[in-house]
C-alpha cells in the first residue's frame, strides 16, 4: 500500500470506525467521500452513523484490500515503504476510490462516438465508462446532451423524441445518481469539455432545476408543447407536489424562456412527467 496521504488517512479513519464502540462519527472530508463513494453508513446532520452490519462491511472491505481490521490506526506512522507493504499490500488503495470521477458516455443511434482520434460505433444499449478528467480532452463533439435517468440513457435509441435541436452528433452523457457514478462527476466533465449542453430530463420541477444548473445550458429536449400538455394531464401530481417546496423559488424567478415554457405547463396542471414516458414499447 502506498503511503500517499489520502489513502493512508482513509485506512486510518476506517480502522478507527470499526474498532470504536461508538456508532456515530463526526463527518470529515475523508469519511464524507467514503460514504458517498461506497454507500456505507447513514448521514445524520454533521455526523455519519455506522451500525454493526455496516462496520462488518467496512471490515470486509479492509480485508479485501489486504488490511487486518484489527491493525492499530497509527500503525503506518513513521515507517518505511517496505514496512508499510507488510501492513497492506493491495495496490488499489494507492488511487482514488473505485469509479471516482467516472462518467458514462455514448452517441445517438446511427452516430459515431468521436473519441481519441477514432470514430466508435456502439451497439444499441451500450456505452463507454470513462475517467472524466482523462477523457474530456480526447472527445471531438461540438455539443453534449445530458440524460437524467439511467433507463432513458441506456435506451436512448428507443426514445421517440427529436434530438436534432441538440446538434448533428451530440455527446450523450448520463447524469449519474447517488451511486459510484455521481452527478458531480458528470457536471465536472461537462464543464471540462466546454461545449453547449442540452438537457434531456424529467418534466418536473427537479428536472428543470437540473437543466438550469448545467454548464453552458442551451436548451431542453421535449415533445412539442401541445403534446406535452396532453401527456401532463395523465402525469404524477404527488411527485410535483413533493418537489415544489425545494424548487419553486428558483423556477418562479427564472428568466430562461425555454424553462419557463415547460414550467408554466407543469404549474398549470400541477403534475410531473418522467422522461421514460417517451420510450418506445
Amino acid at each position: 500500500m502506498s503511503t500517499g496521504e489520502f489513502p493512508k488517512q482513509l485506512v486510518r479513519t476506517l480502522l478507527s470506525v470499526v474498532q470504536s464502540p461508538q456508532t456515530r462519527f463526526r463527518a470529515s472530508h475523508t469519511l464524507d467521500h467514503f460514504h458517498e463513494d461506497y454507500g456505507i453508513g447513514r448521514r445524520a446532520g454533521t455526523s455519519i452513523q455506522f451500525d454493526d452490519a455496516q462496520k462488518a462491511q467496512i471490515c470486509d472491505l479492509l480485508r479485501a484490500e489486504g488490511i487486518d481490521p484489527a491493525t492499530h490506526p497509527e500503525a503506518w506512522k513513521g515507517i518505511s515503504r517496505a514496512q508499510a507493504l507488510r501492513l497492506g499490500p493491495n495496490e488499489k488503495l494507492t488511487s482514488a476510490p473505485v469509479k471516482c470521477r467516472r462518467v458514462a458516455i455514448k452517441s445517438l443511434p446511427g452516430q459515431p462516438l468521436c473519441f481519441a482520434g477514432q470514430t466508435i460505433r456502439l451497439p444499441p444499449g451500450c456505452h463507454l465508462d470513462v475517467d472524466g478528467a482523462s477523457a474530456a480532452p480526447l472527445l471531438a463533439h461540438s455539443t453534449a446532451l445530458l440524460v437524467e435517468n439511467w433507463e432513458s440513457f441506456e435506451r436512448i435509441h428507443d426514445t421517440v423524441l427529436d434530438f436534432s435541436p441538440a446538434g448533428e452528433n451530440p455527446l450523450v452523457v448520463w447524469r449519474g445518481d447517488s451511486s459510484k457514478t455521481r452527478p458531480d462527476h458528470a457536471l465536472a466533465f461537462l464543464a471540462a469539455i466546454n461545449v453547449p449542453v442540452w438537457a434531456f430530463v424529467d418534466y418536473d420541477p427537479s428536472g428543470l432545476l437540473i437543466a438550469l444548473r448545467l454548464p453552458r445550458f442551451t436548451g431542453i429536449i421535449a415533445p412539442d408543447l401541445a403534446r406535452l400538455e396532453r401527456d401532463l394531464a395523465q402525469g404524477l401530481s404527488e411527485r410535483y407536489q413533493k418537489q415544489l417546496p425545494q424548487t419553486i423559488a428558483v423556477l418562479e424567478t427564472c428568466c430562461d424562456e425555454r424553462v419557463q415554457e415547460i414550467w408554466s405547463l407543469l404549474r398549470r396542471h400541477g403534475r410531473a412527467l418522467p422522461q421514460e414516458r417517451y420510450l418506445g414499447l
